[in-house]
C-alpha cells in the first residue's frame, strides 16, 4: 500500500487491529466502525439500532478508520490480498473503499460519491482566480464580498473552541447518518491527538462570535477538508466561504492536491475540483448476506451529478 508518512505516523493510534498483507507494508487498520443516531429521514432510530447491534456482534468490519474518510482507499487487487491474510479471521461482512469495483467472486461494489480534488498549479490564489471563466469568476468574486463580513482564524484547540465547534458539527449533520463517534467533542480531540500541528481549525467569526468552522489536514503534498460546522441561522453562502478558504490556504501554502472530499459534487466542481471515483467494495461467504446484496446491487441507484468546468 502506497501511503503518506503521514499514514503511517498515526497507524498505531487508530482503533482497531493491524493486519499485514505483504511484506512491503505496516498492514491496514481493520475497524470496526459506529453509525451515530440522526435526527433526519435516512434511517428511522429503529433501523439504526439494529445496524449498530449487528456491528458491535462484530458482522462487520472496515478497513481504514470509518473516521479518516479518504486516508485507505486501495486497488481491488489489494483487497483481495487482504482477505487472504485474514484467512479465518475475517469477519462477516468486511468493507473497503477500492477505486475501482472488485470484480472477484463473494464482493460486491457500490458506486459512491467522488472526492473532489483541486489540483493546484497556481502560485497564488488571484491566479487561481484570473484562470476562471466570467461566469465563475464572478460567483467567486460575490464569495469574497461576502467573506467581507467575516474573519477566518485559525481557532487554539482549548475546551471551549472544541465544545462550540463540536456543537456546530452536531447542527449540521441533523439529518444525516454518520459513521462518527457519539460524542463530536471526541472526535476534534483525536484528530488533534492523531495529527498535532497538521490538523488546524479556521473558525469564521463575526465581530468576534463564531458563527462556522473548517477544519483540514496537511497530509504531505495533500490538504485535505475534514470537518465543516454552521449555525443553522447562517446564509448558504458560508459554506462557499469555508471552501474557498481551504482552497486558498492550500495554493498559498503550496499544496500539489486539495482534497474538498465528498458530498456537494457539482458545486465544487464549480470550484475548479475534479472528481475522484471510489467505490464501497463488501466481501463476505454469507448466503444471507450475499443474496441482500445483490438485491441492494439491483434496487442501488448511484447519485447523479453534473460537472462543471470553470476555468478558461
Amino acid at each position: 500500500m502506497n501511503t503518506t508518512p503521514l499514514e503511517k505516523s498515526i497507524l498505531i493510534h487508530v482503533q482497531g487491529r493491524i493486519v499485514q498483507y505483504d511484506n512491503d507494508t505496516k498492514g491496514l487498520p481493520i475497524c470496526i466502525p459506529e453509525f451515530r443516531r440522526s435526527s433526519g429521514s435516512y434511517l428511522k432510530k429503529r433501523g439504526l439500532n439494529m445496524i449498530n447491534a449487528f456491528v458491535r456482534k462484530g458482522v462487520l468490519e472496515v478497513v481504514g478508520s470509518p473516521w479518516l474518510p479518504g486516508f485507505w482507499i486501495q486497488k481491488p487487487e489489494v483487497l483481495q490480498s487482504l482477505v487472504g491474510s485474514l484467512n479465518l479471521k475475517l469477519p462477516i461482512l468486511l468493507m473497503g473503499v477500492s477505486d475501482k469495483p472488485v470484480s472477484q467472486d463473494n464482493w460486491t461494489s457500490f458506486r459512491a460519491e467522488p472526492f473532489m480534488i483541486v489540483d493546484n498549479r497556481w502560485n497564488s490564489f488571484q491566479e487561481y482566480m484570473d484562470s476562471m471563466k466570467t461566469k465563475y469568476r464572478s460567483r467567486l468574486k460575490k464569495a469574497a464580498r461576502f467573506r467581507e463580513g467575516y474573519d477566518v482564524v485559525e481557532l487554539e484547540h482549548n475546551e471551549d473552541n472544541i465544545t462550540r465547534c463540536a456543537g456546530m458539527l452536531e447542527k449540521t449533520l441533523t439529518d444525516k447518518v454518520a459513521v462518527l463517534p457519539i460524542d463530536l467533542s471526541e472526535l476534534i480531540i483525536r484528530f488533534k491527538v492523531w495529527f498535532k500541528e497538521d490538523y488546524k481549525i479556521f473558525g469564521i467569526q463575526d465581530k468576534g462570535e463564531l458563527k462556522g468552522f473548517i477544519s483540514v489536514v496537511e497530509d504531505g503534498e495533500c490538504l485535505r477538508a475534514m470537518h465543516y460546522g454552521t449555525l443553522k441561522s447562517n446564509p448558504d453562502m458560508m459554506y462557499s466561504l469555508a471552501m474557498f478558504h481551504v482552497i486558498e490556504y492550500g495554493i498559498e501554502h503550496g499544496f500539489k492536491q486539495i482534497n474538498l472530499g465528498r458530498t456537494a459534487t457539482e458545486i465544487k466542481s464549480t470550484y475548479g475540483a475534479r472528481a475522484a471515483e471510489n467505490h464501497f467494495s463488501f466481501y463476505t461467504r454469507n448466503v444471507l448476506l450475499k443474496l441482500v446484496l445483490y438485491v441492494a446491487k439491483r434496487t442501488y441507484v448511484p447519485k447523479e451529478y453534473t460537472l462543471r468546468s470553470p476555468f478558461k
